[in-house]
């Protein structure tokens, strides 16, 4: 036993660790808790979004609009100053010109998107470079580049929600517009709805839930949890609405697992998030084609 320098009461080494383990355990457990409910939120954002995008076909725009934020997250961390704003401005004004530059040019949407695409990536390393320390090192670069469970905070999760809602909102109310784009713009288009408007609207919004998610995934693996929720959901549903939902929920059970890999594991956020969708997407592809062998018909 020993005697406290403050207080006279004899004091265990068992029970300061014990006391100390018992509030390590806190600690992790809050971790544990707000990096579970941060990747439920932007999984199922990044699902769903990346659906919308994949019938819009606004892949390659949504593409260049995440190098866009992950260029301006390089240029926040170079300048030193708050690495979301910077990244949502520079993603929300690539949305915004993105369609006049290629009207402007007479260059298709896509080569554009691709042209802002490499100069953005090329602008990342530059930024990464001039970056004050050793950049390289650093696990605001790390955090840049492939995502942690660290970065998960209140004010994050509170951002998230809101995102959350301003989606549903947004879809609620003029679902019975998007849907029919989703089938066919031109059809639609020829009923009336002004598909330009809704297209850039929803491409707005993947630049908001896309900057939003660089902190969880990384600016090289966020595609991840746009791209194979998406392509999951299509092995398993038809219905449009179905296939939103099926994307959300495919997209949250993905990033659910791979931060619990990356806890676990101590492996980068991101890595552990793409794997974690890329195992999904087998087994829905392969229970797809496991109901085509056995004569069931499809979704």
């Amino acid at each position: 036993m020993i005697r406290s320098p403050t207080y006279s009461s004899p004091i265990s080494w068992w029970s300061l660790r014990r006391e100390f383990s018992a509030g390590w355990r806190l600690k992790v457990s809050a971790l544990l808790v707000s990096s579970l409910v941060g990747g439920l939120l932007a999984g199922g954002l990044c699902g769903s979004i990346g659906m919308l995008c994949y019938r819009l076909r606004l892949m390659t725009m949504a593409f260049a609009m995440a190098h866009a934020a992950l260029a301006g997250s390089a240029l926040a961390l170079a300048a030193g100053s708050e690495a979301t704003s910077t990244a949502m401005i520079l993603a929300l004004a690539t949305a915004m010109v993105l369609g006049p530059l290629a009207d402007r040019f007479g260059i298709p949407l896509d080569l554009m998107s691709m042209i802002l695409f490499s100069t953005y990536n090329a602008l990342t390393f530059i930024f990464i470079v001039l970056s004050p320390g050793p950049a390289l090192m650093t696990e605001s670069v790390g955090q840049l580049l492939w995502g942690s469970i660290l970065a998960i905070r209140p004010g994050y999760i509170a951002a998230l929600s809101a995102a959350v809602l301003a989606s549903a909102v947004f879809l609620a109310l003029f679902w019975g517009r998007i849907n029919p784009i989703l089938f066919d713009p031109r059809l639609a288009e020829a009923e009336g709805v002004n598909v330009k408007l809704y297209r850039y609207a929803i491409l707005l919004l993947a630049g908001v839930i896309t900057t939003l998610t660089l902190r969880l995934t990384g600016g090289f693996l966020v595609f991840s949890l746009l791209y194979l929720p998406a392509a999951s959901s299509l092995q398993l549903q038809s219905s449009m609405k179905k296939l939103v939902l099926s994307a959300w929920a495919i997209g949250s059970a993905s990033a659910a697992a791979g931060l619990g890999l990356s806890f676990l594991l101590d492996l980068p956020a991101g890595s552990c998030i793409a794997i974690a969708a890329a195992i999904i997407f087998l087994g829905s592809a392969a229970y797809s084609r496991m109901r085509a062998w056995s004569g069931v018909e499809g979704p």
